[in-house]
């Protein structure tokens, strides 16, 4: 028998809480939490305070010396921004996904507007993992 036990462990859970996007706020993609290399994204939530004016947004992520995804952790149907709530990150079609390793490079979540908003507000969660 050969032994492959792993020396890579986490011992630490971290929430972070993004900028607050509120108000009048410009259509475009927004880097909103930064994520080391070696970090493993486990959960994330949007919490809807202010139902926005606009619902084609979008939660995803950036780096990893791969291609972006916009809607990475959450399509526009599941942050569904014109509804006051919470909302949590599920697997809802072939890209989004509540989960991500960025094993080869760092990266960001990202929170994409398709049309600027007159008004909404909105925070994103996520925990995530660093495996030293």
């Amino acid at each position: 028998m050969t032994a492959k036990y792993t020396h890579a462990f986490a011992d630490n859970i971290r929430l972070a809480k993004s900028h607050v996007l509120k108000g009048a706020v410009t259509a475009d993609t927004y880097d909103l939490i930064r994520f080391d290399r070696y970090t493993f994204v486990s959960d994330v939530w949007a919490w809807i305070s202010t139902a926005c004016s606009a619902v084609d947004v979008t939660v995803g992520w950036k780096g990893n010396s791969e291609t972006a995804q916009v809607a990475g952790f959450m399509s526009d149907t599941v942050v569904n921004a014109g509804v006051v709530g919470l909302k949590r990150a599920q697997h809802d079609t072939l890209v989004s996904f509540e989960g991500k390793y960025f094993d080869a490079a760092s990266g960001a979540l990202t929170i994409t507007l398709g049309t600027t908003w007159s008004a909404g507000e909105i925070i994103i969660f996520a925990q995530y993992h660093i495996i030293y």
